[in-house]
């Protein structure tokens, strides 16, 4: 026994040793080696490419200063769950899609895919993701021409907004609704419009209360090839339309959008957010009968793709002047903007009267702060997700942040979507 002892202790030293001068030898080398063949040295063991790639890595560390990573926030320490929503893809299809949107119903996350593929999610998974159960909802609406926009759950029926393919240079939109149930769900048509444009992405609904008529607020676009029609007062495009549940006749509230894909009714206040074009993108204060501007006014400029001349100013820079409204905020460069909600007073002391704003090309969460009227943004936060994020809802039961997720936080996630839980640090067991 004593001689096994012996002989490890005599192996461990010898081990140490070794290391130890490894080291030592390892120091005085990199001393005497000069910058350019350390470079040549790490260029030849690990290949031109990488280390090219490691050097941008370390010119660029320095942009993010003093960027926090999840869990950390700057003033309190948050938790995150990414959960793949592995489950809900299938070999058919009906598989879900990897862009989605988010409701909560009873004791339900209700998913909505891209092309109306309906899932209800227990919110369960919350506190343990073996308690995981989904089911598929038969419906009318699934189509490979309608493209889903938006969801909103008003009481006992689910509202689906949507743009329909119905030529190649031509979208309509539409509102369908329905009463919510597990098995099968019969879409009515709630608005349809005759006018189309040759691309729609904006489309977010809220309930809202216009003139002591209930409604709701719904964000058309007019982007790129339709910009014109943002200023058509004979146009639905690149409009906030208000639609009431007994006409179903939509107004325009407000003109002079982009693309809103972040819609917010705070109290009485109206928040929308929108992608600008080339840098631009907005958090803007919605008025009923506001212009805001576009495509006459904006912060961003044209994409390289569309103008040959980027010398030239193509939009006006001061939106008060030129007879429109000012955004509260202007993102240049652009985040690639999406929804918009309040953060709850009862989440944290540290986040009261904050909203958070998602991005989907950025892959952040913007937590920012507002001024008491809403006229500026007095400063946000920054908090890396890595996920498109294309929707956020609140779930009080919890105090947690749902968040839709499309996938790239690794190459071979790229087509599962996932949720992303976003609480405080063990938030399940305060």
């Amino acid at each position: 026994m004593k001689k096994k002892i012996i002989i490890f202790l005599t192996v461990f030293i010898v081990l140490l040793a070794l290391i130890l001068n490894v080291n030592t030898l390892r120091s005085s080398a990199k001393s005497l080696l000069s910058a350019q063949l350390k470079e040549k040295i790490k260029s030849f063991l690990l290949g031109k490419k990488t280390m090219d790639y490691y050097n941008t890595l370390r010119v660029k560390s320095s942009i993010n200063y003093n960027q926090k990573l999840l869990p950390n926030s700057e003033f309190i320490e948050l938790s995150f769950n990414d959960f793949l929503l592995t489950d809900l893809i299938t070999d058919d299809e009906h598989s879900i899609k990897r862009k989605y949107y988010i409701e909560q119903f009873n004791d339900d996350l209700i998913i909505v895919d891209d092309i109306a593929n309906i899932f209800f999610i227990n919110k369960d998974i919350i506190k343990n993701e073996k308690n995981f159960k989904s089911i598929k909802a038969k419906s009318n609406l699934i189509s490979e021409n309608k493209k889903v926009k938006d969801v909103l759950v008003v009481n006992n029926e689910i509202y689906v907004s949507y743009s329909e393919i119905k030529s190649e240079d031509c979208q309509n939109i539409g509102i369908a609704k329905a009463k919510i149930s597990k098995e099968k769900i019969n879409f009515i048509n709630f608005f349809e419009s005759n006018e189309c444009v040759a691309l729609f992405n904006a489309g977010r609904m809220e309930l809202y209360n216009h003139n002591n008529k209930k409604g709701l607020l719904f964000t058309t676009d007019a982007s790129t090839t339709d910009k014109q029609l943002a200023q058509d007062d004979n146009s639905l495009f690149g409009k906030l339309l208000f639609i009431d549940f007994k006409n179903k006749v939509p107004i325009v509230f407000s003109k002079g959008h982009r693309t809103a894909q972040g819609l917010l009714i705070d109290n009485d206040n109206i928040i929308t957010t929108e992608h600008g074009p080339r840098g631009g993108d907005e958090i803007n204060l919605i008025k009923f009968g506001n212009n805001y501007g576009w495509p006459i006014a904006s912060y961003g400029e044209p994409y390289f793709y569309q103008e040959k001349n980027m010398k030239i100013i193509h939009y006006l820079k001061n939106h008060d002047e030129n007879g429109f409204i000012e955004p509260i905020f202007s993102f240049v460069p652009s985040i690639g903007i999406s929804q918009i909600i309040k953060v709850p007073e009862n989440f944290s002391n540290h986040w009261s009267d904050s909203y958070l704003v998602a991005s989907l090309a950025g892959k952040v969460i913007y937590r920012v702060k507002l001024d008491k009227n809403l006229s500026k943004l007095i400063y946000y936060e920054k908090i890396f997700i890595g996920k498109r994020i294309r929707d956020m809802i609140y779930l009080k039961d919890y105090n947690v942040f749902i968040l839709a997720l499309e996938g790239f936080r690794a190459p071979d996630l790229t087509k599962t979507p996932s949720l992303g839980i976003l609480g405080f640090k063990n938030f399940l067991t305060n």
